[in-house]
């Protein structure tokens, strides 16, 4: 991806991987106990590339370093954590999914790698419930669509704002004439059980689904009133915490920064080297 044609922001000359809490510019972390509290609050002039920017809580390649960085942390780093809450700092937005404008300019190989990327870090928030005992929840409080809606199905349980407005969508379909490139489809299907008629429906509606008919359809798992929202936010958290396998105790392992040099042709770490040969 160093080769892509698009000009790193703030004079970066590589796509650096390595990051940590002290440098996140687009996700907050809070522990309390046996509950975190992850909340997605992009920094619109914050992109990875010059040229776009982030609104709406849409994310490119460097929100998605840093969750994947925070995703590791919470899962090795804080033993004591049993559910975690994600969630957006945004009004009446969840997430906006992949900026358009990003994805417009990049190289066909950024995009494929930038999918598998996404994918990965979503595998990771269910490995960590499948094997760690560490529960995801998500609190949708506006828009979910696309990348956004595939970050909350990667999680153990949906809560949908009931308001009116507040909806979840895949509309890459009739927007963009795409499929959904972060296991959208396979999670709705595979995972949700999603009846395959209302999940063809689903996708080919740019408005997306809200209301009773989301929870009926299995994309949410239940609507709340903005009045009670943070009380049942609350109340589910204890739940999942107190059924969870993990058992809260030790000491975490910390993940300390990799020493490496990073040359023209070559990649060294303490243990690991990589040449390159570019021709």
């Amino acid at each position: 991806m160093a080769g892509d044609e698009r000009v790193l922001a703030g004079g970066a000359s590589y796509i650096d991987f390595q990051t940590d809490p002290s440098r996140y510019r687009h996700w907050k972390l809070d522990v309390e106990g046996d509950v975190a509290t992850l909340t997605m609050d992009v920094d619109e002039n914050g992109g990875l590339f010059e040229g776009y920017q982030l609104k709406l809580n849409s994310y490119d390649l460097g929100v998605d370093i840093e969750l994947a960085d925070v995703v590791q942390r919470l899962r090795f780093e804080h033993p004591n954590v049993k559910v975690v809450i994600l969630r957006s700092g945004k009004n009446r937005v969840f997430c906006a999914g992949a900026n358009i404008r990003m994805l417009a300019g990049s190289t066909h190989a950024h995009k494929v790698n930038f999918c598998k990327f996404t994918n990965e870090t979503r595998n990771g928030l269910e490995d960590s419930s499948e094997n760690s005992g560490q529960r995801f929840i998500t609190v949708v409080n506006g828009t979910a669509a696309g990348g956004g809606y595939e970050l909350a199905l990667a999680t153990d349980h949906i809560m949908l704002a009931d308001d009116g407005a507040a909806a979840v969508a895949l509309p890459e379909v009739p927007l963009l004439a795409v499929l959904p490139g972060t296991g959208g489809l396979t999670r709705v299907v595979d995972k949700r059980k999603v009846r395959r008629d209302h999940a063809d429906y689903f996708c080919t509606i740019e408005e997306g689904i809200k209301g009773k008919r989301a929870v009926a359809w299995r994309l949410v798992d239940e609507i709340v009133p903005n009045s009670k929202l943070e009380a049942k936010v609350a109340e589910r958290a204890k739940e999942f915490a107190a059924s969870s396998k993990r058992n809260g105790s030790g000491k975490g392992i910390a993940l300390t920064p990799l020493s490496r040099t990073i040359g023209d042709s070559a990649i060294r770490y303490g243990t690991v080297s990589v040449e390159v040969d570019r021709t």
